[in-house]
């Protein structure tokens, strides 16, 4: 059924909607409070805005058209189910000016105005129209005049819809007090038949099965005002204002229509999608600030203004990547096989390359549901929907929107600078990186791009390089980039085309969780392949824990490839060897390595760190792979001062183990007799062995070890004695045999091994 324009008051007059009479109105019960009236900083602003718009029609020619008011007519009652708002709005403004120009008896026709939604509410709107109860002399304010009058009850003071109306009733006095507006004019314009200051289009609804029906399908209006309802009204009102009048006709028609349609598939199971198209709108108001690098501040409502703002020179745009975020989801029947055309979710990745879809670690491979659940939510300061996501997301709108080639490719490329980047992707960086991912999507241009790391990029740049020449490489290469351990950087391998196929083959199973143990022995047998932390105060190393895998991530990805020499060197030996082996028992090939490495320290009578960390494991036992201790950059060697840590660093409650210290007693096969070897406190504080029954101490010193007698005579003297027959030159120390290899002091016998004879003998001694 067409709808019929109309007014307020004209639709009271017979036959003014065809077939239907109106005799009045009723706010049916599953409406929601009267909320324009409320006292909150979105809904003043709103009002505002509303009612500047509506009394300037009272005072100028040109007639304002409120779109469509939906309701049932039944028995001459309007049961409007969508347009309560403004209705009640129109009611109060009719009923302002009639009071005030002594027409509430001839105008009861037109403000026959109910609410059952509460019956304090009905009660009031009879109540206020009664002409008895006219304004008199001692009218102020609309508010002050009810509340004072006899027939105005106490307990109105807590129903919310009252309190709304004579809020409302004073911005409407306030407002045509302060234009000087006058009245008399004001209601003939309200009333005019042919012309009426305020129109809109009445639809009656008589085919749905039941009004709540269509009332659920028309986004649930039976809640107090929303954020997106209080949103809409301003965005309305800036596109009014900046866009001709049949683009805004158009958006307008659609925010109620087909872009409610395609959100609603999306309502989370509560009927409801205004929390939905308000983060979607956030989206796309955010990448609209970034595209103008602002930095986003104020409430959406501000920042919509500024994006949208016809003083906005970029405002054009925006409108238009607004119009297509949302159109082009238009009729897509299966959202999420949009995105599962370019993407696969993590536990597809061994197979990715096959497909040329891209692995992606997300919550949701469909972005767009994802958007909608969770843009602008926060745990702490971390995005729920993530700033990697974001540029995704927009991605692929930008691919829909410009269709644009290569894609797969072009996607891959951004998934590789982004995927486990939070340290790089940051929200300051945002301005550079959104034109530098249109860029990037629209015409595959790597070598502007701003705001990446320019590792990752140039990494990108030398794999293109790789494929064009060798596109029979692609696959190896791909493969590559999603192993989850590598997520798109494949910095720890040189890009040889002779042995990049072999080494991208045997990674996998040498990487596997269940070699990790051993791995982190074979892989330091081949080189110091880690990185350092904390301003050169620490070590990143491997883990055996299967639950530290970030930890790997950063052992093969944190540098860029003209900075990680000593690791590639080491990855590709170590791979070569297990290829070399076959690759049938992959554990058994890095025992091998390990084992190799252990003889020939111990035939060569060369005890590196290295070698120390290689022959004991229980050296490696530390949870996150993290090393404290006087490590020398220049040269690569430790001076036998090393904290083992199961927590990321030093600070806090954190506490860790010497791995010196933690061998020695591990290798002695005691279980007592010690105090606890957990430590806490910075890396150069001295660490002792404590002997539980003498409470004399050992500990490591670059030279051999210091020794700390007990405080008994008797005890020290059988300390002292035991401690001479294992080497000890004097009552505090123990030497260990060193040589000088290029500047560093290297042990020539196995300290470990010494230290722990001279526990066990300790121990044993009663000590």
């Amino acid at each position: 059924m067409r709808g019929t324009k109309t007014s307020f008051a004209r639709m009271f007059q017979p036959g003014e909607t065809g077939a239907y009479s109106i005799k009045r109105v009723e706010i049916p019960l599953i409406q929601r409070d009267y909320a324009q009236g409320r006292d909150e900083r979105d809904v003043n602003t709103i009002r505002a805005d509303f009612l500047g718009v509506l009394i300037e029609a009272l005072v100028r020619d040109e007639a304002v058209d409120l779109d469509f008011v939906y309701g049932e007519i039944g028995d001459g009652t309007l049961r409007p189910l969508d347009g309560q708002q403004r209705l009640t709005t129109l009611f109060l403004i009719h009923w302002y000016i009639a009071a005030r120009t002594d027409r509430l008896h001839d105008a009861a026709a037109v403000l026959r105005f109910e609410y059952a939604t509460r019956a304090s509410a009905e009660l009031f709107c009879r109540e206020l129209v009664k002409p008895e109860h006219s304004p008199g002399e001692d009218f102020s304010t609309p508010k002050r005049w009810i509340t004072d009058q006899a027939w105005y009850l106490h307990a109105w003071r807590h129903d919310p819809t009252i309190q709304s109306m004579l809020n409302m009733l004073d911005a409407v006095h306030e407002r045509i007090t302060a234009e000087k507006i006058d009245l008399d004019s004001a209601w003939e314009r309200l009333v005019d038949e042919s012309t009426p200051a305020v129109s809109f289009y009445l639809l009656p609804i008589d085919d749905m099965p039941s009004g709540e029906e269509l009332y659920i399908k028309m986004n649930s209006r039976g809640k107090p005002l929303t954020d997106f309802e209080n949103f809409k009204a301003r965005l309305e009102k800036l596109f009014h204002e900046t866009l001709p009048k049949d683009d805004f006709d158009a958006i307008i028609h659609k925010l109620d229509g087909v872009w409610s349609d395609v959100l609603w598939s999306f309502h989370g199971g509560d009927h409801l999608i205004d929390d939905e198209f308000l983060r979607y709108l956030e989206f796309i108001i955010e990448i609209s600030e970034w595209r103008d690098n602002v930095i986003p501040e104020g409430t959406l409502l501000e920042r919509a203004e500024r994006a949208f703002d016809v003083g906005n020179p970029n405002a054009a745009s925006h409108v238009a990547f607004l119009t297509h975020a949302f159109d082009t989801w238009v009729g897509v029947d299966d959202v999420r096989a949009a995105f599962e055309e370019h993407f696969v979710d993590l536990a597809g990745s061994s197979a990715a390359s096959q497909t040329g879809r891209v692995p992606l670690d997300t919550t949701n491979l469909n972005l767009f549901a994802g958007c909608l659940e969770l843009y602008g939510k926060r745990t702490g300061n971390r995005r729920l929907f993530s700033l990697a996501e974001t540029l995704m997301l927009f991605a692929v709108l930008i691919h829909r929107q410009y269709a644009t080639r290569e894609i797969a490719v072009r996607l891959r490329i951004l998934r590789n600078l982004v995927d486990g980047a939070d340290d790089e992707v940051r929200l300051e960086r945002m301005g550079d990186l959104i034109p530098s991912v249109e860029q990037l999507i629209r015409d595959g241009d790597l070598t502007t791009i701003r705001g990446f790391n320019p590792d990752r990029v140039q990494d990108e740049l030398d794999k293109i390089a790789l494929i064009e020449t060798y596109p029979e490489l692609e696959r190896a290469v791909h493969s590559l980039e999603d192993h989850p351990l590598l997520r798109g950087r494949i910095f720890a391998f040189d890009l040889d085309p002779e042995s990049l196929q072999s080494r991208a083959t045997a990674f996998p199973d040498v990487v596997a969780p269940e070699h990790w143990p051993i791995l982190t022995g074979a892989l330091l047998a081949k080189g110091d392949y880690g990185y350092p932390r904390t301003a050169g105060r620490a070590v990143q190393l491997g883990t055996g824990d299967p639950k530290q895998s970030a930890r790997w991530r950063g052992v093969f990805s944190n540098r860029g490839r003209g900075r990680n020499q000593a690791l590639r060197a080491a990855l590709a030996s170590l791979l070569d060897d297990v290829a070399a082996d076959g690759g049938e028992d992959v554990g058994q090939s890095l025992q091998r390595i390990t084992d190799e490495f252990v003889v020939q320290a111990r035939s060569t009578r060369r005890f590196t760190w290295r070698a120390y960390l290689v022959t004991y494991p229980e050296m490696r036992e530390g949870e996150t792979g993290v090393y404290y201790g006087e490590y020398l950059q220049q040269t690569g060697q430790w001076r036998h001062s090393m904290c083992m840590l199961r927590t990321p660093d030093l600070s806090g409650s954190g506490r860790y183990r010497d791995p010196y210290l933690w061998a020695m007693y591990r290798v002695s096969g005691l279980s007592s007799g010690v105090e606890t070897l957990w430590f806490s406190g910075y890396e150069f504080q001295p660490r002792w062995l404590v002997l539980s029954a003498s409470g004399a101490g050992i500990r490591v010193v670059p030279d051999g070890f210091e020794l700390a007698p007990p405080a008994d005579a008797a005890l020290s003297r059988r300390f002292r004695d035991i401690c001479t027959q294992h080497g000890a030159t004097s009552d505090t120390h123990l030497p260990v045999a060193q040589i000088d290899l290029e500047g560093e002091l290297v042990d020539t016998e196995d300290r470990v091994a010494r230290g722990a004879a001279l526990l066990k003998a300790l121990v044993a001694a009663g000590l």
